[in-house]
């Protein structure tokens, strides 16, 4: 049966793609065949990355996580894979692969067990190896901190396999990260008694926020193509007011199609447009007791919290919180989540309900304070922050943690040239190298640049070009190297090939043999007459083999050592290699 599936939802062609999608009646109960998939698939992959990555890794973790023993360990952990199955199967277009490959492997999502080879002469080549890549720190959903996959118990849900068998290898990521960000918020959030949200009450501002949408636009078309191509449906519609009392989020739930779970009619398309920004208002209280009758398997449960968080139920204690609301915090929240806001709440500067800022920033997912996450807001990664502060360091000469926080036009700045440097080095993670490199560098002027937007602009391209050029020469050294220690392997083999020619010679044209045989000779009459030095010591290795195939190489103008490499070597040498 599972076979049969298989091979309905690998075709290729556009007209049965639309047949499959159209045709899709919902989402089976999460009660068997499932995937028991991470939490960082939906909280760092989607978010952040691209569509294609978001391809790969999932079909790796359907492969991995979906077919697992009595155990639940998984049967296969490292997959070989070939480009054509990932084109066909995962839905990534070939000239995409080996980019998402890159970015997937930087990312830290996948870990390559064998590179793959490509066929040649006498070598039939080999399929790269990938497998997920598992890390034993704490649980993050922050990408900056993001080394692997959790491989700790918990912190993880079961996902019906249509999910990634149907929906990411067709939909565009926008319609992707809409339904992930459903999943995440409904079945994906345990509840009390081990149940899993049926539905969830979400703003347009929260699943832009979570999800990353670049525009508001692009959420609305993305909503309505999930709606009516069953993958959800949309349960209330939400209300903007200017009233706080008045307004309400709109509720959305999968599209469930094997057992009956109370949805409504989806509303007219139009409405499924409204774009509201209530994203501070806190979720009615009943949202997150919603005793639904959607389980996950047997045995997924992370039941309650451990004793090892009696610390962290101290210190929520500790903020006046009632047991019950404790225990609540604890039950739908992680650890690092609960400790991640108590650390900014210091950084929120609380007027008067330290408690009620905490719970609500909990409660809410609400993200790093202004001050903290300046480098989000002017929309640069941590690398460009980082060059920034370490050039003020280094300019004012200090060799320890910087002390300046550059400005959000500065960051900008910086993170386009840790882009142009990294291109030009083909190097990552030195931005704080190169940020104090140049702020030295700016400093030993002798009319010095204060401003890090000056100093590149009057310093930068002469910076990058030395960068460049000192990458060339190390790859040239490597080269250099590399070449003469594949010379050295390989040089007896091409005497030997050598040898077999001026055999052969030898045996079938005779004639010509006879006239390097006499060329030799008279080569060798010419070097004892000569009382030259350096004539003696060519006549001390005239007879030696290799002397004798050099000149029998020349005299017939056969290929010296890299010519034959090149063509007669099913080894031979790739400077890329």
């Amino acid at each position: 049966m599972q076979d049969t599936l298989d091979r309905k939802i690998v075709l290729s062609s556009s007209k049965a793609q639309e047949l499959a999608v159209s045709e899709f009646a919902g989402f089976k109960a999460p009660t068997s065949n499932t995937t028991y998939t991470p939490n960082q698939f939906f909280d760092v992959v989607i978010p952040h990355f691209s569509r294609g990555v978001v391809r790969i890794v999932a079909y790796l973790l359907r492969k991995t996580l979906g077919w697992c023993d009595a155990n639940g360990n998984p049967q296969e952990e490292q997959i070989e894979v070939t480009y054509s199955e990932l084109e066909r199967k995962a839905g990534v277009s070939r000239d995409m692969i080996r980019s998402a490959l890159d970015d997937a492997l930087t990312g830290h999502l996948l870990e390559c067990v064998t590179q793959g080879r490509a066929k040649h002469a006498h070598d039939a080549g080999q399929s790269a190896s990938f497998q997920l890549c598992w890390s034993p720190q704490p649980y993050t959903t922050r990408l900056e901190e993001f080394r692997g996959f959790f491989e700790g118990e918990g912190n993880r849900t079961d996902i019906p396999n249509e999910f990634f068998d149907v929906l990411i290898p067709r939909e565009p990521l926008s319609v992707i990260k809409v339904v992930g960000a459903i999943i995440r918020h409904s079945i994906g959030f345990q509840a009390k008694h081990g149940r899993r949200r049926h539905q969830v009450a979400l703003s347009y501002q929260q699943i832009e926020n979570y999800a990353r949408f670049g525009s508001r636009s692009d959420l609305a078309k993305a909503l309505r193509i999930a709606m009516e191509k069953n993958y959800i449906v949309r349960l209330e519609s939400g209300v903007f007011s200017h009233e706080a009392t008045e307004r309400r989020r709109a509720v959305y739930a999968l599209r469930w199609c094997d057992f009956p779970n109370g949805q409504k009619n989806e509303p007219a398309v139009h409405r499924s447009e409204i774009q509201t920004s209530i994203s501070p208002i806190s979720e009615p209280a009943h949202q997150s007791e919603i005793r639904s009758s959607i389980k996950t398997k047997p045995g997924n449960e992370t039941g309650n919290r451990p004793a090892a968080d009696s610390d962290l139920y101290e210190k929520l204690l500790g903020f006046e919180f009632s047991e019950k609301t404790v225990l609540k915090l604890m039950r739908e929240h992680s650890r690092e989540e609960i400790e991640q806001q108590i650390a900014w709440l210091p950084n929120r500067a609380p007027a008067r309900s330290p408690a009620g800022l905490l719970r609500r920033s909990i409660e809410q997912r609400w993200p790093a304070p202004m001050k903290l996450r300046s480098a989000e807001v002017a929309g640069v990664s941590e690398n460009g922050w980082e060059f920034a502060r370490c050039f003020y360091a280094a300019y004012g000469g200090n060799r320890g943690e910087p002390v300046n926080e550059p400005s959000p036009r500065e960051a900008q700045v910086a993170e386009a040239f840790v882009q142009r440097l990294s291109r030009a080095t083909r190097e990552e993670g030195r931005a704080s190298e190169w940020g104090r490199e140049l702020g030295t560098l700016a400093r030993e002027q002798r009319n010095p640049f204060p401003s890090l937007t000056l100093a590149i602009r009057q310093l930068g391209d002469g910076f990058l070009v030395q960068r460049e050029k000192q990458r060339l020469q190390g790859q040239l050294a490597s080269i250099t190297q590399r070449r003469e220690q594949h010379e050295a392997r390989f040089r007896e083999e091409w005497l030997r090939w050598l040898a077999s020619r001026e055999a052969e010679m030898r045996d079938m044209r005779p004639d010509d043999y006879a006239r390097f045989t006499a060329n030799r000779e008279s080569e060798r009459a010419r070097l004892t007459a000569d009382p030259k030095p350096w004539s003696l010591r060519v006549l001390e290795h005239f007879d030696t083999d290799s002397a004798r195939l050099g000149a029998f190489r020349q005299f017939f103008g056969l290929p010296d050592f890299w010519k034959w490499d090149a063509d007669f070597n099913s080894q031979s040498f790739k400077t890329n290699s």
